[in-house]
């Protein structure tokens, strides 16, 4: 019996060994079929979690790009920005350092616009001084009073009557004179003598002066004969040469305005009084000039020229510097 128990626990053992054969083998087919979906459910994970990363990945290229673009077109527009600032700041300087120029100030260009000056050669430059120099000295613009006053230096005057308005019009026109020959011998002398021979011209019975006249030079008479309006009785043949003048003035000035003045050199008189050819006083001569109004119209620039040139050839003359003095008289007496 107990071999038999044996033999049957044996069998036993063997079966329960054949049954957990079976149950591992059993195990491991389930345990490899369970494994199984679940590798193709980690694949398909792995697989969606790339592509997903693709997506997600392109997605942040994208914006990325987006993001540069966007930072690109605000740099360009920064830029433009900055562009425009610097050009209005350069014109805004430029306006300044023009309108410091206009205004004359010393204040220094701005260097942007500050022209470049190139050195002058200094010969160059002392030359253009030099010119500058004669230019200033030769364009002195001298007043009326003062060219008067040049004409007054070792000056005759003297007083001319006219007996109608015709004949003062002509020697305005024509620039000469014609006297009596009495009167003729008294200015030539006088010219000969004198830097300046003046002539006050009046008109018989008008109240006023109406002119004032320098000699050229001496009288001639183998010019043209002058058309005068001489009066009745009195022939051409009694004039003497025809004197050139110049006329300083034309203009008039009332008997009204010279009340005050009074000829020594004719017993006192009031200057309006004389008669044709009278020799009036340098001092009240002078005077009674200067209140003649200017005549605008009229250049002296040559008539102190020939001033200049009668006072060479008198020099010439007289190296002693002698001359007559007082007013020169008539032979007839006055």
């Amino acid at each position: 019996i107990s071999d038999d128990e044996n033999e049957l626990g044996d069998h036993d053992d063997g079966d329960n060994d054949d049954l957990n054969d079976e149950k591992d083998d059993k195990n491991g087919e389930d345990s490899s079929n369970k494994g199984e979906p679940e590798k193709e459910e980690r694949d398909a994970v792995s697989d969606i979690s790339d592509t997903e990363d693709e997506q997600l990945a392109g997605g942040a290229s994208e914006e990325g790009g987006e993001e540069n673009k966007a930072s690109e077109e605000e740099n360009s527009k920064e830029k433009v920005v900055v562009k425009k600032e610097a050009e209005t700041k350069k014109v805004e300087v430029k306006s300044e350092a023009e309108e410091t120029k206009k205004k004359g100030s010393n204040r220094k260009p701005s260097p942007i616009t500050a022209p470049v000056s190139t050195p002058t050669p200094p010969k160059v430059k002392e030359e253009d001084e030099a010119g500058e120099d004669k230019k200033k000295k030769g364009s002195k613009n001298y007043d009326y009073a003062t060219k008067l006053n040049y004409l007054f230096r070792d000056a005759r005057f003297f007083l001319v009557k006219s007996n109608n308005s015709e004949n003062v019009e002509l020697a305005k026109t024509r620039g000469v004179w014609s006297t009596p020959s009495s009167n003729e011998s008294k200015y030539n002398e006088a010219f000969s003598e004198s830097r300046n021979v003046l002539l006050i011209f009046s008109v018989k019975e008008s109240g006023k002066f109406c002119g004032l006249a320098r000699l050229q030079g001496e009288s001639t008479r183998d010019g043209p004969k002058i058309p005068w309006n001489l009066p009745p009785g009195l022939s051409a043949k009694a004039l003497g040469g025809v004197f050139n003048i110049d006329w300083i003035c034309k203009t008039e000035l009332s008997f009204q305005k010279v009340q005050h003045l009074y000829n020594p050199w004719n017993e006192g008189k009031p200057v309006k009084i004389g008669r044709d050819g009278q020799e009036i006083e340098p001092k009240v001569a002078q005077e009674l000039c200067r209140l003649i109004p200017q005549d605008r119209s009229i250049d002296m620039t040559p008539i102190l020229r020939r001033s200049k040139e009668s006072a060479r050839i008198l020099r010439t003359k007289e190296p002693n510097g002698q001359k007559k003095s007082g007013p020169l008289r008539q032979e007839e007496g006055r």
